[in-house]
């Protein structure tokens, strides 16, 4: 890289979301495009997100969500002729400096093991790991089972309440925006006592988020999520502390993939209660 090089580094803009999906695509080897999923990720944050560029040309970007407790932080990405030249350090240090001037206590993130190099320099701590399982082609179908609930819009507050104390942080906005771009696609289940223990949201490729308080209800949710087509086999991001999750996927189909390093920068715990974590919404944003 010339020693002149200009870098720059702003925030995005709604202009901004094919671009950032052009590098996310050449940065992670992704055939589709996924500017509905950097939408959704914008309109959760909009002043979260920042792309780098060198001499006016836009080659990296890093973003976050700030759920109270603590920001989750994604889509670190750098196009490959221009990885390891300081532009991923350069929009981390912008990126950590916005958080710590709101305020923020806590960050998390899910590195590659090539990237978890970068994050240590930071200061993130590894905690656990994020699991991603594939649904095999051949798995068997399955056919929605008695006891589960579509999820509607005016569940959200009440899924929300269930979730906090075990996500962490407060995540209405998130299951609005996904009852919105997944309609129909998203279930609950309630205990004996009429109350929520678990719900599970369907994506188009993926499934999660989904949290259960009881094994048998994550089970009663996936069977119901299986019910549903996918673009694609679908996949799940699953907490490799939550064993139950491991050995139910794998039960239905699903076979491990990869995995990333599950860290964290600040506080001297996890906030979330990751064994009734089933599966997370993305590694973008927990």
């Amino acid at each position: 890289m010339r020693n002149d090089m200009d870098m720059t580094i702003r925030q995005w803009t709604q202009a901004d979301l094919p671009i950032a999906d052009d590098i996310q695509r050449v940065a992670f080897g992704i055939a589709e495009s996924r500017v509905a999923e950097l939408a959704r990720y914008f309109a959760l944050q909009p002043d979260g997100w920042f792309v780098a560029a060198i001499d006016g040309a836009p080659v990296g970007t890093v973003g976050a969500v700030d759920y109270g407790r603590f920001a989750y932080i994604g889509m670190m990405c750098v196009r490959p002729e221009f990885q390891r030249r300081g532009v991923g350090h350069a929009l981390m240090r912008r990126l950590l400096a916005g958080l710590d001037a709101r305020g923020a206590p806590m960050a998390l993130l899910d590195a590659t093991q090539a990237g978890a190099r970068v994050y240590v320099h930071f200061g993130f701590v590894e905690d656990d790991q994020a699991y991603v399982f594939e649904r095999r082609s051949d798995a068997r179908s399955w056919g929605r089972p008695d006891g589960v609930h579509l999820l509607q819009r005016q569940d959200a507050q009440a899924i929300a309440e269930f979730d906090a104390p075990i996500f962490g942080g407060n995540r209405a906005l998130v299951f609005h925006a996904l009852l919105a771009d997944f309609p129909g696609r998203a279930f609950l289940v309630r205990d004996e006592a009429g109350q929520v223990s678990g719900y599970l949201f369907a994506q188009s490729r993926r499934i999660g988020p989904w949290i259960a308080k009881r094994p048998q209800d994550a089970e009663t949710l996936l069977q119901a999520a299986l019910s549903l087509p996918y673009v694609g086999a679908p996949m799940a991001i699953a907490p490799k502390m939550n064993t139950a999750a491991i050995e139910m996927l794998e039960r239905f189909g699903f076979q491990y993939a990869r995995s990333c390093r599950h860290m964290r920068r600040g506080g001297s715990h996890m906030p979330a209660q990751r064994t009734l974590i089933y599966a997370q919404t993305s590694f973008a944003i927990g």
